[in-house]
């Protein structure tokens, strides 16, 4: 009698186990800080201008299912050390900022960011295109609308 007793505890705290969520958040938890460290990683290398090493880990994290709302932000800084490397891909840079808004139409820093590389490009058609944008965004105060707009005013 006990050991059916046993059993039937055992059984219904199994059952009770794997249907609680708990081990579902807390997975879907340790992926979203491991991304969140992996991005911040990856912007210490850009920020220390070690585009090389930014290269490879955003194009790594990049390929990752679980980005969730970090996707627009790695192909933004993805874009950016294209565009800021010693020997710049403005291809992939292009296609990087092109792949953050299209995640997220609202990216103030894909805006700003592609905008510099239109200046680059010589397109200033764009450049404007790209300003006007971040302007119905977010106004003209924002930091991304400032940066932007001195550039162009700069070219």
């Amino acid at each position: 009698m006990i050991r059916i007793l046993l059993t039937i505890l055992f059984l219904s705290s199994a059952s009770f186990a794997a249907g609680t969520s708990y081990d579902d958040n807390n997975s879907s938890v340790s992926a979203s800080e491991q991304v969140t460290k992996l991005y911040n990683k990856a912007y210490e290398l850009v920020y220390d201008k070690k585009f090389d090493k930014s290269i490879k880990l955003l194009e790594k994290i990049a390929k990752r299912k679980d980005l969730g709302e970090k996707k627009a932000d790695v192909y933004n800084l993805l874009g950016f050390s294209y565009r800021k490397h010693s020997e710049p891909d403005l291809d992939k840079a292009l296609e990087s900022y092109k792949i953050a808004l299209e995640i997220n139409p609202k990216h103030l820093g894909a805006h700003e960011y592609l905008g510099e590389l239109y200046i680059t490009l010589g397109n200033m058609n764009k450049a404007n295109e790209m300003l006007n944008s971040l302007e119905k965004i977010s106004g003209t105060s924002s930091m991304e609308y400032i940066k932007l707009k001195k550039a162009i005013d700069n070219a």
